[in-house]
């Protein structure tokens, strides 16, 4: 396309430079949503994304021909800039910043195909730069918004089966409470996740408390189902902090941390199995306030399978260990 005579075409930004205003706002608009707002929702995972992108198309196409390539390269070196910027400013964690990149990554490559659309669509400049803006204003107003009217999460339950080869009232001796887990964590529970390291119990019954010891603190839970041999059922009265954060520059005190991941009840279910073995189902009740729920359920989900596999396992190995004349709660 060519200028009109008298009149300069105007000169495109570098590539750095976009790169650092882009960072910088997305990640102040972070800042801005987890300790301003206190909120992990729809807007922050993908309403800054997505304008992330427009704001890449915006400043990029500024004076230049769309270049599909440069633009991608462009916008990988942005969300790294921001995941150090977060870094930096110890806002995040390396693990969040993890599990995020992929719904992240997402929704700006949608916001960046959103501002080709109107590009196509809308041939004047300053209409398209208008659009543009209006969508960046209207980011802090869609968070204050939906931090005054939060969806209340669902109540999730996950289900994990072990096989053990001792009877049911053998393995029954270590269902209400069992010494210290000794095998170091792994998968997401080797990266700070949250993880079990022993259960222990004062009396025996309905009523009775107990306490799971994580690596974050101690869970309080009172027995509400006490059948030996068959089932155990709790309800927790408190849950300590999600993880630990792995952050090169520093602590971390992000608000996700305490309260945005909820244990309510657990069970186990013991069932006799021919040849003197026993299926163990422990089942635990959960919420998380992190959305969008279709993105971080199957997270949440993936880690709470984890420590039921710590648990159910080592309960399987002092049980096949255990002889039958080892003393057990009744």
């Amino acid at each position: 396309m060519t200028s009109q005579p008298g009149l300069r075409s105007p000169k495109p930004l570098g590539e750095w430079l976009i790169c650092f205003i882009v960072s910088t706002m997305a990640a102040m608009a972070v800042a801005y949503a987890t300790d301003g707002f206190r909120h992990y929702g729809y807007t922050l995972f993908i309403g800054v994304p997505v304008v992330i992108g427009l704001l890449i198309s915006f400043l990029y196409q500024h004076g230049r021909e769309w270049n599909w390539g440069g633009m991608l390269l462009l916008t990988l070196a942005c969300l790294v800039l921001t995941a150090g910027w977060l870094l930096f400013c110890k806002i995040e964690g390396f693990v969040c910043i993890l599990m995020a990149a992929v719904l992240v990554s997402g929704m700006t490559l949608i916001g960046i195909l959103i501002a080709w659309t109107i590009q196509a669509l809308i041939r004047r400049s300053a209409r398209r730069n208008q659009f543009h803006c209006i969508a960046i204003l209207c980011l802090p107003l869609a968070m204050k918004w939906e931090a005054s009217s939060p969806p209340f999460p669902p109540l999730l339950e996950h289900t994990t089966v072990i096989e053990v080869n001792r009877p049911p009232e053998i393995v029954w001796k270590f269902i209400p409470s069992f010494p210290p887990i000794e095998v170091p964590p792994t998968g997401w529970l080797a990266s700070g996740v949250a993880y079990p390291i022993a259960s222990e119990i004062d009396g025996a019954g309905v009523g009775a408390t107990r306490r799971c010891i994580v690596s974050t603190g101690t869970m309080p839970e009172v027995v509400t189902a006490w059948e030996p041999g068959k089932r155990l059922e709790f309800d927790v009265l408190e849950t300590p902090p999600t993880m630990v954060e792995s952050n090169p520059f520093g602590q971390v005190e992000a608000p996700h941390l305490e309260g945005y991941f909820k244990a309510k009840r657990g069970r186990f279910v013991l069932f006799a199995l021919p040849g003197g073995r026993t299926r163990i189902e422990g089942t635990s009740w959960f919420l998380h306030d992190l959305w969008p729920q279709w993105y971080w359920a199957p997270v949440t989900r993936h880690a709470v399978s984890q420590i039921h596999q710590r648990v159910l396992t080592h309960i399987k190995a002092l049980a096949e260990k255990s002889s039958p004349n080892t003393s057990s709660n009744k």
